[in-house]
């Protein structure tokens, strides 16, 4: 099993990646209800389209990029039509088992997003063990500049079974645009 570590610097999360063995069966697995899943992947960007040819791994675009040993690159690699963030209903339709990982009972479904300017710029799912200074972060979205990038970390539980997993993306941006919504209503009534 490969273990990566991946260090956010000022949040001081550290997050132990704990990969599946890399098979190249591209039938469906089977799903057991006692398990919980998580997606497992990594989008590229907007600068990755349909035409775009790339025969390269993750350990190839991170040394061809700005990307660094502190950027996590999870396979399989995932790059849409349209340059837009994937359409994860469609992956876990049609390619469920190139996407999703088992995870552990003290691993988390985790979505880590560089941003630039607003734009995200990369996006990497998986299972992993996230740390705080605090002991273990099982939910949540936390996000902190680095190298000129916001960088946000989501984490969240999929319940078990055999269903979608939680970091399939727009629920984090929901659930932070609630929570800030929430916080500035507060702000406003309380400050009458």
């Amino acid at each position: 099993m490969d273990k990566y570590f991946i260090y956010l610097c000022g949040l001081i999360f550290c997050i132990g990646l704990s990969r599946a063995d890399d098979s190249d069966d591209i039938e469906y697995p089977t799903l057991d209800a006692n398990w919980s899943y998580c997606f497992e992947y990594t989008w590229f960007g907007p600068n990755y389209n349909n035409v775009t040819t790339y025969d390269g791994t993750c350990d190839d675009y991170l040394d061809d990029t700005r990307a660094g040993e502190n950027i996590p690159c999870i396979a399989p690699i995932v790059i849409s039509n349209d340059s837009t963030l994937p359409d994860v209903d469609y992956l876990w339709t049609y390619h469920r088992a190139s996407v999703l990982c088992k995870r552990a009972p003290n691993q988390a479904c985790v979505t880590y997003t560089y941003i630039d300017n607003n734009i995200i710029a990369n996006r990497s799912h998986m299972c992993a063990r996230v740390r705080s200074n605090e002991g273990q972060v099982t939910s949540g979205c936390y996000k902190q500049k680095s190298g000129g990038y916001d960088v946000e970390i989501c984490i969240c539980q999929s319940g078990y079974g055999i269903k979608k997993p939680c970091n399939s993306g727009a629920n984090f941006y929901t659930l932070t645009v609630g929570i800030l919504l929430v916080g500035l209503l507060a702000n406003i009534f309380t400050n009458k």
